[in-house]
């Protein structure tokens, strides 16, 4: 059970379908895992299916339904909400959340998994978002990242294993963000691998001797 949790603002737009892609998706993995939130989601839908029915009526156009009906009957695209589609093939792994499985097709063991040390690999989805960018992490079993801040917003995902900073421990299913305001450096627990969803609106920034070194790197 999650301890940690999407703020209200960020449930509120998710249920009027106003996010973008990125962090559509992350809260729908996020509400596959915690009935809290999916209560709280059901809860604004309701009072946002109230507010429009009290609405004024409108004038509309003739040929409004014929057009709605057209849309209805196109494929899918990427900007479709995410809670609840999945991959029609279902041969995929019970660990890898729904949303998820239209990015990734078998299991996390399977990615192609990249980075500049052993210990830390990255995998870069690919999300139609102009405003984020969406990224699977994996620490190894004890490992650690270097320190570093941030120079936007980053929201969290914890997927598999837990990891620690200086003030808390989180684990599967924990939605966290960090902003500029926050300095840290995740370890990884060491019964087993942490993997982590990240949304982030602009790089990461280390900190420390080494960790500046870096930062051309990840721009």
């Amino acid at each position: 059970m999650a301890n940690y949790h999407p703020y209200d603002e960020l449930l509120m737009s998710f249920a009027a379908g106003q996010l973008p892609n990125s962090l559509g998706l992350m809260v729908s993995c996020h509400l596959e895992k915690c009935s809290s939130c999916r209560d709280t989601v059901k809860t604004y839908e309701a009072l946002g299916g109230d507010i429009l029915a009290s609405a004024e009526q409108v004038d509309v156009s003739e040929d409004l339904l014929s057009k709605t009906l057209a849309k209805l009957e196109e494929p899918q695209s990427a900007n479709d909400r995410f809670i609840g589609q999945h991959n029609s093939k279902e041969v995929i792994a019970s660990k890898i959340p729904r949303p998820l499985r239209r990015f990734i097709p078998s299991d996390f063991d399977e990615l192609d998994w990249s980075g500049m040390s052993k210990n830390i690999k990255e995998f870069t989805l690919k999300i139609d978002d102009e405003q984020y960018t969406t990224k699977l992490f994996r620490i190894k079993a004890g490992k650690v990242l270097p320190e570093h801040t941030h120079e936007g917003n980053e929201f969290t995902l914890v997927m598999e294993g837990s990891f620690s900073d200086r003030t808390c421990d989180y684990h599967a299913g924990d939605f966290i963000l960090a902003d500029t305001s926050t300095t840290h450096q995740p370890r990884a627990a060491m019964d087993g691998d942490c993997i982590c969803l990240a949304v982030m609106d602009a790089p990461l920034k280390m900190t420390g001797m080494f960790g500046r070194m870096l930062n051309p790197f990840l721009r």
